[in-house]
């Protein structure tokens, strides 16, 4: 991708900077650590992003990683190993946004697994009976709660993206699935007489 990523708010931090190496092997990225006003890099969410989607009468059970870059990561009941490239304007809408979200320092001994999935936005006609969640945590396993109503553009841009790349044809975001090999065809049988 040649497309810094950045925001378009001319900035010369590092904010916008987009690595093309997979995630397994990149660097930790951060935004929001930029300006004046900012706090510590460390409130800034740091990359690769955990999106989850759990629950409902479905019984969701979504995993995306979303890199900095824009590529995600898609696995779902029956979805697996789907690769997704997020549209440049789509990919630095939702970097900037981020930038200003600020996430306090995980505790001590952290890790994503020890963070609560599906519990921090609830989407859905009936959550008391088929909750559908979309949680979303960073690298450090800080959580993004969705259900803030200051992050309300975040909450709805990862919705539609979520729901997007699940889906069997993925309506909107441009992706690669693997596709299972076909068992070999049986010998034909010559018919009898």
């Amino acid at each position: 991708m040649s497309d810094d990523g950045g925001s378009g708010s001319g900035s010369s931090d590092t904010a916008g900077a987009v690595s093309s190496a997979p995630s397994s092997s990149a660097p930790r990225t951060r935004v929001g650590s930029g300006g004046s006003d900012a706090g510590a890099p460390s409130y800034g969410p740091s990359f690769p992003l955990v999106l989850r989607r759990t629950g409902g009468i479905a019984g969701f059970d979504d995993r995306i990683v979303l890199d900095l870059d824009g590529r995600m990561h898609v696995e779902t009941r029956s979805v697996h190993g789907r690769v997704c490239t997020l549209p440049a304007p789509q990919q630095r809408q939702l970097v900037a946004l981020l930038a200003t979200v600020r996430l306090d320092s995980p505790a001590d001994g952290t890790s994503p697994s020890d963070v609560p999935s599906g519990d921090l936005a609830t989407v859905g006609p009936d959550p008391v009976t088929d909750p559908i969640t979309i949680s979303v945590t960073d690298e450090q396993a800080r959580p993004i709660d969705l259900s803030d109503p200051s992050l309300g553009e975040i909450s709805a841009l990862v919705g539609g993206l979520v729901g997007d790349v699940t889906l069997t044809t993925p309506a909107t975001t441009r992706c690669t699935t693997p596709v299972a090999s076909a068992p070999p065809a049986a010998p034909a049988v010559p018919a009898a007489g």
